[in-house]
């Protein structure tokens, strides 16, 4: 059960959702949007998801107000899940598993060592997690679908990125909060809303939910990981679809209220992601400094470096100089430097050193 504050903007719309659907508030408000003055185009918008909360913001806190709620209602003492060595993920979830008194288990893969990758790794630890180094991609995953479930039958298993139908509500609820501001006058209906796909969660999420939210509006996702890995398919329209329809099915399936909506094809940009995921481009980097110069915000290069590098190039475009154009931003704002710099990387399990010592 949750407070009459603590309601989800979804719930309010379909309330019969809330007797299927498990939610946790974790410190979060409504994220505000606001214009973007400074970067060369009249009628460019932001929605800060980086201050969703003060204690970790970003998009992944919106998909773990569901995801652990539902691991708190079917009792799991532990969450299992994967990503690359700096996971915004992970800690997200190491960070939010500790103040609900979950065990954290972290399958880490390589990705390109930056400062931000050190840090995050400093963090995993602080916060408690456990981490496990599996070396490449293949590796991590033959431990997150054998080892790991071998081993821990009765851990909630959680897949890279947060991305299950499940905690893709999350994304459906932001689109819902969306309305409301909206509705409020907070900014114009925007013509394109520009966010980062790499696991196919946020954007999913949020073209089911402006479909049914009734915002007409055309989502473009800029690529920041692989498309393929072989035969398998991670980031594509294809994929992203894919997540569409079974996050449609678990809504339908939990309301009756649920209406019959058509959302529309997905369209991504393919051009931004350079080397592949976690690895930094010039063109992030470019992006990362732009923001912080002209409008204080803070990027990383490896998700919302690569968009706004995007975004950059899209507002260039002189046909779209009046479209309202939205930003959907998705990093954290909280600096946590700080804890960082209080664990000496030596406290890490030894197969992390390396990446401190190179």
């Amino acid at each position: 059960m949750t407070s009459v504050e603590e309601i989800p903007a979804i719930f309010k719309c379909y309330p019969d959702l809330g007797d299927s659907i498990d939610y946790i508030n974790l410190d979060t408000m409504p994220s505000q949007v606001h214009r973007l003055d400074n970067l060369g185009h009249g009628d460019l918008w932001i929605k800060r998801n980086d201050k969703l909360s003060t204690v970790y913001g970003g998009n992944k806190v919106r998909r773990l107000e569901f995801v652990l709620a539902e691991v708190l209602e079917k009792r799991k003492s532990r969450v299992v899940t994967l990503g690359a060595i700096g996971t915004n993920h992970g800690l997200a979830t190491a960070i939010y598993c500790k103040r609900l008194g979950i065990k954290c288990k972290l399958i880490l893969y390589d990705q390109e060592v930056t400062p931000y990758v050190r840090e995050n790794l400093r963090l995993y630890h602080k916060y408690g997690a456990d981490m496990v180094y599996a070396g490449n991609m293949i590796n991590a995953g033959r431990r997150y679908y054998l080892d790991q479930r071998l081993r821990h039958p009765m851990s909630y298993f959680l897949y890279a990125g947060g991305s299950s139908p499940i905690a893709t509500v999350g994304s459906v609820n932001a689109a819902f909060e969306f309305k409301e501001q909206l509705d409020r006058g907070d900014m114009p209906a925007p013509k394109y809303v520009i966010c980062p796909t790499a696991s196919n969660g946020t954007m999913g999420g949020l073209m089911l939910g402006f479909a049914l939210a009734g915002i007409d509006t055309t989502v473009i996702g800029v690529r920041v990981g692989v498309d393929r890995w072989g035969p398998m398919e991670f980031n594509t329209p294809r994929t992203v679809k894919s997540m569409i329809r079974r996050v449609y099915k678990v809504l339908k399936r939990s309301s009756k209220m649920i209406p019959d909506v058509t959302v529309p094809e997905p369209v991504m940009l393919n051009d931004y992601v350079g080397k592949g995921y976690g690895y930094v481009t010039q063109e992030s980097l470019r992006a990362v400094e732009i923001f912080k110069e002209k409008e204080n915000i803070k990027l990383e290069p490896v998700y919302t470096g690569k968009t706004c590098a995007a975004l950059l190039d899209f507002i260039k475009d002189k046909d779209r100089s009046n479209d309202t154009v939205l930003y959907w931003h998705t990093y954290n704002s909280v600096d946590l430097s700080e804890e960082a710099r209080s664990v000496d990387y030596r406290e890490l399990p030894p197969e992390f050193h390396t990446f401190f010592e190179e």
